[in-house]
């Protein structure tokens, strides 16, 4: 399989997962509102959530994706550059260049903290309890 029908097929997965977040965010909004459309409301009233969570996730993965493929590397600078991409849709729907710059930023510098951090698992997650300890010794000094 080449690297672009990875990435596509990544994208798929991703894009029905933020899917059916958007789809349970609808359905909270549907409930918070007074309305007469019922369930139907959740596709019909708030059913432009679950289109934006779906994109925002495609975006994300297809953005991350092309980054690694481009630079040939897999750190979290991809994540960032992906992160962008999704923060420009926010913007985009907004028709705000500002809030575009301000959405690239934000969740640009989220996943680039969230895939630096060790995707919030920290550093020490595959380390045995030697180095762990080799670690504290080195920090402290000791």
């Amino acid at each position: 399989m080449t690297a672009s029908k990875d990435c596509i097929a990544e994208a798929g997965k991703t894009t029905a997962i933020a899917g059916g977040i958007g789809l349970f965010v609808s359905a909270m909004q549907n409930t918070a509102q007074k309305h007469t459309d019922g369930a139907r409301g959740v596709l019909t009233r708030t059913g432009g959530t679950i289109a934006f969570f779906a994109a925002m996730g495609g975006i994300f993965t297809l953005g991350e994706c092309a980054a690694q493929g481009y630079r040939e590397k897999e750190d979290p600078l991809n994540a960032a550059i992906g992160g962008c991409a999704a923060g420009l849709l926010a913007g985009i729907k907004s028709h705000s260049f500002a809030k575009m710059g301000a959405g690239c930023a934000a969740v640009g510098a989220t996943m680039y903290a969230y895939e630096a951090s060790g995707q919030l698992k920290g550093e020490f997650v595959d380390k045995t309890r030697e180095e762990k300890k080799q670690h504290e010794k080195e920090f402290f000094k000791q």
